[in-house]
């Protein structure tokens, strides 16, 4: 700091002002939780990094030169589909096939997550990973009280950053809450009734060829199954005395 004489006044050398400066990001990338957050945004500064599931500045991302490892374009977000996509609650260790999109190499293995309930390996085979339902024991927990269906995340999990990166949503359904006819088979699952015994079930088989079934496609036609009623019909006589008919008052 030096006075000025004449002027009165005090000037602040540059250095002092240097000394005082602070440098202060621009970007503020880690307020985006999700990819289509982060790139809409249009923040210049902030990309994705898709292993690592996470909007980052691009010198923040590992390898982030390699094929989708790291994307400022919002049509290039990771997509996932998984098939089926939805299964009984009375199924198990069902095989189901995941296809990613906008992904790089996953040769250092993935695992499927069904949210924080269980997870599983993931088999590779060229552009698909293929991976089960979880166990008997496991889906208890997952679908226990949640009425006639429970829709959970099914998350791709890089072993390489040990991220969820990608997920889809996955449903179990359960029919056997369905108490009536209508609400069995007017559902949005493969749910049947079975006639006689009154129950509802995924599966087919589970009523006996005798008794019948009704599925989805036959709801419009048959409602319930009602035994004949035969009528006797014959012509009317104006004559015909008619007493002997009517009910005694």
């Amino acid at each position: 700091m030096r006075l000025d004489l004449k002027s009165k006044t005090y000037r602040q050398d540059t250095s002092d002002i240097a000394s005082l400066v602070t440098r202060v990001p621009v970007e503020s990338c880690e307020q985006y939780q999700s990819c289509d957050t982060c790139l809409g945004s249009r923040d210049p500064h902030c990309g994705w990094c898709v292993l690592h599931n996470t909007c980052s500045r691009k010198d923040k991302c590992e390898r982030a030169d390699e094929l989708h490892r790291f994307t400022t374009d919002q049509r290039q977000c990771v997509q996932l589909t998984v098939l089926p996509k939805n299964i009984s609650v009375t199924l198990s260790e069902v095989p189901m096939v995941l296809q990613a999109w906008n992904v790089p190499d996953l040769s250092a293995g993935v695992n499927c997550s069904f949210e924080d309930f269980t997870e599983m390996e993931g088999h590779l085979e060229g552009e698909k990973i293929y991976c089960t339902s979880p166990s008997a024991k496991d889906v208890i927990p997952i679908t226990r009280g949640q009425g006639d269906k429970r829709v959970v995340k099914l998350y791709l999990k890089s072993k390489e950053s040990g991220k969820k990166f990608a997920s889809v949503d996955f449903v179990f359904y359960n029919c056997s809450v369905h108490q009536s006819c209508l609400s069995c088979v007017n559902g949005s699952y493969p749910c049947h009734w079975c006639k006689y015994r009154h129950v509802c079930t995924h599966n087919a088989a589970d009523c006996s060829f005798l008794e019948g079934r009704v599925n989805m496609s036959e709801s419009r036609h048959v409602i319930v199954n009602l035994p004949p009623v035969f009528v006797s019909i014959h012509p009317w006589n104006a004559n015909e005395d008619l007493s002997d008919t009517v009910p005694p008052k």
